[in-house]
C-alpha cells in the first residue's frame, strides 16, 4: 500500500507534533517568525525552514542571528518550524526535503532562489541575498 505524499507529510507533522514538547524543553528558542503585519513589503525574503531541535538547524540559526544587523534592510529573515502545525503548508509550498533549508523570496513569497540544503556559512548567506 503506497500512501500519498500530502498523507505522509501530515502523518510526519502529527508525529512530530506528538514529540516535540518533549524535545523543545531543552532546545534554545530561534527567535520569533516575522508576521505579515510587520513585514517591509519592498525587501525579499530570506525564508528559513527549521527543525528546532535539530543541531544543524541550531548552527544555522546562530549564523542568521550573528547576520541579523548585517542582513536588516537587505532583506526580511521569516522562520518556518517543523513543530508549528501551521507552517507544515509551507514545507509542502516550497517542497522541502530537507534541513535546514534557506530559499530567498519576493514580498509576496514567489521563491527567486534557493540554496543547496544544510549549513550556510554567513558569505553564502550573503551571495543568496545579494543575487
Amino acid at each position: 500500500m503506497t500512501l500519498s505524499r500530502p498523507f505522509r507529510l501530515s502523518v510526519l507533522a502529527v508525529a512530530l507534533a506528538a514529540v516535540a514538547p518533549a524535545v523543545m524543553a531543552d532546545a534554545p528558542r530561534p527567535a520569533p517568525a516575522t508576521t505579515a503585519s510587520t513585514r517591509t513589503a519592498a525587501l525579499p525574503r530570506l525564508v528559513f525552514f527549521m527543525n528546532p531541535g535539530g543541531a544543524p538547524c541550531q548552527m544555522q540559526d546562530r549564523i542568521l542571528k550573528e547576520m541579523a544587523p548585517e542582513l536588516k534592510g537587505k532583506a526580511e529573515v521569516v522562520y518556518f518550524r517543523t513543530n508549528v502545525p501551521g507552517d507544515v503548508s509551507k514545507f509542502q509550498q516550497y517542497g522541502i526535503r530537507a534541513l535546514p533549508t534557506l530559499i530567498v523570496t519576493d514580498a509576496s513569497g514567489k521563491e527567486i532562489r534557493r540554496a543547496t540544503p544544510g549549513i550556510q556559512s554567513a558569505t553564502q548567506i550573503r551571495q543568496l541575498v545579494q543575487n
